[in-house]
């Protein structure tokens, strides 16, 4: 029944009467038929369609002119009995092929806490793991741990053994680098250099030292055969030597000369010092520094 009539007071009591009657018959039957009804629209009004297992629709807007089902419990009901029966369980993934989306396997009792579903599938349970696997995972034997607090590994991760390094040492990578030209190589577990150094004179830088003239002096020549001891004047002599330690052997040549000579006077002879200087200590051979704990794993 979709008539639906307005009501007009200045209607006969019979013509208004029969239109209520229809009206009232109308709304009881939720308009029922099998197509919308076209007149006398109002938003909100429903329509059960009775070609369609009798679902009520409800008009939401009259420009453009709209119905929607509203959802009964039979058709809810149906929707998701027909729903379910289409979802597929779901299927994990493999090495070879993606896994497939559906319903999840129920997990089984006691496993709300500590499990997981994994992609294969299954309920998994996560794995716990102590103190000491974790740090066999993190700090294997051979590792090395910094820290700039006092606290001894041993203490704090029971099951490991730790011993302290050499202090004073830093850390070299193994292997061979060059620099300028020089190839240095280094192998695991080799020591070597120091804090402080005392240069060598290898190590000095190549340099020179140089003096004044501490004052000028004389060389004389006796007259010997006359056996007075004058100084010969008045000449520039040559002596050449031909044996050592002879004098007869000596030849002068100038004049004012007898045929003997004597040695030369050394009253003149003087000495050169050159000062040392440098206090010989050793000079500071370290980078700049922070101090650290280091700790080996033994065990």
């Amino acid at each position: 029944m979709q008539e639906y009539n307005e009501l007009v007071t200045t209607d006969a009591c019979n013509t208004y009467l029969e239109k209520a009657d229809k009206n009232i018959q109308s709304v009881a039957s939720t308009f029922s038929g099998t197509a919308f009804p076209t007149t006398n629209l109002k938003v909100g009004m429903q329509c059960m369609r009775t070609d369609d297992s009798n679902n009520i629709y409800k008009l939401t807007s009259v420009s453009p002119v709209t119905w929607e089902l509203v959802p009964s419990k039979s058709y809810v009901d149906n929707a998701v009995s027909t729903g379910v029966k289409s979802i597929t369980n779901f299927k994990g993934a493999t090495s070879t092929a993606a896994g497939a989306s559906g319903l999840v396997p129920a997990p089984a009792k006691g496993t709300q806490t500590d499990y997981y579903l994994s992609a294969d599938g299954t309920w998994k349970k996560v794995q716990q793991r102590s103190i000491k696997e974790v740090i066999d995972i993190v700090h294997p034997v051979g590792s090395i741990w910094e820290t700039t607090t006092t606290d001894d590994p041993n203490t704090l991760w029971s099951g490991t053994t730790w011993v302290k390094m050499d202090a004073g040492r830093v850390l070299v990578a193994a292997g061979s680098y060059t620099e300028s030209g020089t190839t240095y190589t280094y192998n695991l577990g080799d020591t070597g250099g120091e804090a402080k150094h005392q240069l060598s004179t290898e190590e000095l830088a190549n340099h020179s030292h140089s003096t004044s003239n501490a004052g000028g002096h004389q060389h004389y020549i006796a007259n010997d055969n006359e056996n007075t001891g004058s100084v010969l004047t008045n000449s520039l002599y040559m002596i050449r030597k031909y044996t050592n330690n002879s004098y007869e052997n000596f030849e002068l040549y100038g004049s004012n000369a007898g045929a003997w000579i004597g040695l030369t006077n050394n009253s003149g002879s003087h000495t050169h010092s050159i000062t040392s200087t440098g206090g010989n200590a050793k000079h500071e051979n370290r980078m700049p520094y922070v101090v650290i704990n280091r700790w080996k794993r033994t065990a």
